[in-house]
């Protein structure tokens, strides 16, 4: 699967972004670093607003990691928007679905 350094580039997925002025961390976590974040053991990606953290588990498949980005980059956007579609996982689900798919369709970004 290769370290979780080389996957940032690898898939297209950003170590850090802004939204409204917050500055994003994106961590790819290895299981004991997921668990030393206390996020939920069965979750395989996570938005903490709190912190202004996208987590991602290191063990997720290519494909799986970009989808799992672009589902809580979804959560980011609508929770900064205060829009309540963000606790609406069909949506978040379907809505980070297409926002991947469109993603890995440009040239020079996520990449299958």
């Amino acid at each position: 699967m290769g370290k979780p350094v080389d996957r940032y580039k690898r898939l297209g997925i950003p170590r850090r972004f802004c939204i409204h002025g917050h500055r994003i961390t994106v961590k790819i976590l290895t299981p004991a670093g997921w668990q030393r974040h206390k996020f939920p053991r069965d979750s395989v990606g996570i938005y903490d607003p709190s912190h202004h953290v996208i987590g991602l588990r290191s063990e997720l498949g290519d494909t799986e990691m970009q989808q799992t980005f672009c589902h809580e980059l979804t959560h980011a956007l609508l929770d900064e928007m205060n829009h309540k579609l963000s606790f609406d996982e069909v949506f978040v689900d379907n809505f980070g679905s297409l926002l991947a798919q469109a993603l890995s369709s440009f040239d020079s970004n996520l990449k299958r």
